[in-house]
């Protein structure tokens, strides 16, 4: 009878999320939350909200993509992961082609991380974007490499 290992792989892709809601016009290079919150009472704590998350592995990032609920109608929505709050350059862009959808993906060892380091999104928005009342949800895809655990 064979033997049946637990046997743990070497690396472990994940899906982190950050939200936006009624994202506005005119915003650049803000930090992401990674939960948002739309009541009035509760938007003092949405200031102290966490804009990232401390990855406790080394890890590679692989891909970003972002939905709007609206289709976008005017200028463009850019999203932009980042690495220790520095932006990477792996972004997805939501304009005339792309408007409810759209996703980037990054070739491996392209956006690299070491444990500890925070994995966050920035959003840039044009003067013109619209709809103001689109909320929207950013995925960061991350390779988190478990060796020695």
């Amino acid at each position: 009878m064979p033997q049946i290992d637990r046997v743990i792989s070497k690396g472990q892709l994940t899906h982190l999320t950050f939200e936006q809601a009624d994202v506005a016009a005119s915003q650049t290079a803000v930090a992401l939350a990674t939960s948002e919150v739309r009541d009035t009472a509760a938007g003092a704590s949405d200031q102290n909200a966490a804009v990232g998350y401390c990855i406790p592995f080394g890890y590679e990032i692989v891909g970003i993509s972002v939905t709007s609920s609206a289709a976008r109608t005017a200028g463009t929505l850019t999203v932009d992961a980042t690495i220790g709050g520095t932006a990477t350059g792996l972004q997805a862009v939501l304009n005339a082609t792309t408007t409810n959808n759209a996703y980037t993906t990054a070739g491996r060892g392209s956006y690299v991380g070491s444990a500890g380091d925070k994995v966050g999104v920035k959003i840039t928005t044009a003067a013109g974007w619209t709809p103001t009342t689109a909320d929207i949800v950013v995925s960061v895809w991350v390779i988190q490499y478990l060796d020695g655990i």
